[in-house]
C-alpha cells in the first residue's frame, strides 16, 4: 500500500492584521533607553507584533490543522503546498500591520516554525501569488523560500507546477489562481466544474495526455471541491479540483469586490492519498463577519 499526505496552505498574507502571524515572531527594533550618564540613547531590543483577536483565531486554527495533519500522516510522507501570497505586500495598506518587506518575510518564515517538529515532511512548494502581494514578480515567495531552504527538505518556488508521484503515478497540477467560486450560493462550483472539464480536455486533446488526478488552486478565499468524469475515445478519466481556504479574513477591498458577502472561511486542508484514492480532510471554519445586535424594546 502506498500512502501519503498533501497539505494545502493558501493566502497567508503575513504582515496583514487579518492574516497569519506567529505570535512568537520577534523583530529587533531600536528603542530609546537611558545610558550610564542618564542621557537617552538608542538600543536594539526584541519586539513582538501585537496579536489581534482575529490574528489569534487564525493562528489557533492553523495550529489545529498542523496537529491534525501530523496525526493523519502517522509517519507517512507529507508534502506541503503553499499556494500563493505568503506575504501581504505593500499595495493594500489599509489592513497592513507591517509594511517593511523584511519584517513581512520574517513573519512568513516564522509561520512555518511549528512544522519543523514533524520529521516526515518531504518537500515544500511555494507558489507566487498576485503581484501586489509579492513585492513584484514573485519576490516574496522567493525570499521566504531562501530562508526556509535550510530548515525544510526540498523547498522550491514554482509558479505553476505539475507534480508526479512516481511510485503510484498520482499527479497534481497546482497554481495560485483558479476558478471563480460563484456569485450566488446555489451557483457555487459551477464555474469550477467547467474549469476542471476544460483542463481535462486540454490535456487530452492538446497533449494526448492523461489528466492529473488532482488540481489545486487558491486566491478567491473560498473553499471549493468538485469532481469530473470524462469518457474520451477509449478511456475513462477522473479528476478532482480543490480551491483551498485562505488563512486571512477579508479586508475592506475584499468586502467591496464580493458585494459584502457576510460569510468568510479560514483554515487549512489535508489530502490523504492511498493507492491513488483521494480523501479530503477539511480544517476550516466559516465565520459570520457581521456585527450582531439585539434590541430588547
Amino acid at each position: 500500500m502506498s500512502r501519503f499526505i498533501i497539505v494545502g496552505l493558501a493566502d497567508e498574507h503575513a504582515g496583514s492584521m487579518l492574516g497569519l502571524c506567529n505570535p512568537a515572531t520577534r523583530f529587533d527594533i531600536e528603542v530609546p533607553v537611558p545610558g550610564p550618564d542618564g542621557a537617552l540613547h538608542m538600543e536594539k531590543q526584541p519586539w513582538a507584533p501585537k496579536m489581534t483577536p482575529i490574528m489569534q483565531a487564525i493562528w489557533d486554527k492553523y495550529l489545529e490543522g498542523i496537529a491534525k495533519a501530523e496525526a493523519l500522516a502517522a509517519g507517512d510522507p507529507i508534502y506541503i503546498f503553499k499556494l500563493g501570497e505568503v506575504c501581504e505586500g505593500t499595495y493594500f495598506k489599509n489592513s497592513s500591520m507591517e509594511l517593511r518587506k523584511h519584517y513581512q518575510v520574517k513573519i512568513a518564515v516564522a509561520n512555518m516554525e511549528p512544522w519543523k517538529q514533524i520529521e516526515n515532511i518531504r518537500s515544500v512548494r511555494i507558489v507566487p501569488g498576485d503581484r501586489p502581494h509579492e513585492f513584484d514578480e514573485g519576490s516574496a515567495a522567493n525570499l521566504v523560500a531562501q530562508e526556509l531552504s535550510g530548515q525544510f527538505p526540498d523547498v522550491k518556488v514554482v509558479c505553476h507546477g505539475r507534480w508526479f508521484h512516481k511510485p503510484t503515478g498520482f499527479a497534481v497540477d497546482y497554481a495560485h489562481r483558479g476558478p471563480y467560486p460563484g456569485s450566488r450560493k446555489h451557483l457555487e462550483g459551477n464555474i469550477a466544474r467547467l474549469y476542471l472539464k476544460d483542463y481535462m480536455f486540454r490535456e487530452l486533446i492538446e497533449f494526448d495526455r492523461k489528466p492529473v488526478d488532482l488540481l489545486l488552486r487558491a486566491h478567491f478565499h473560498q473553499p471549493i471541491e468538485v469532481d469530473e468524469h470524462l469518457t474520451w475515445r477509449d478511456g475513462k478519466y477522473d479528476s478532482k479540483l480543490l480551491v483551498f481556504p485562505p488563512l486571512k479574513l477579508p479586508d475592506a477591498y475584499a468586502k467591496t469586490v464580493t458585494g459584502n458577502k457576510f460569510s468568510a472561511a479560514f483554515g487549512t486542508t489535508a489530502i490523504e492519498v492511498v493507492d491513488g484514492m483521494i480523501k479530503v480532510h477539511d480544517n476550516f471554519i466559516m465565520l459570520d463577519v457581521r456585527n450582531w445586535e439585539v434590541v430588547n424594546e
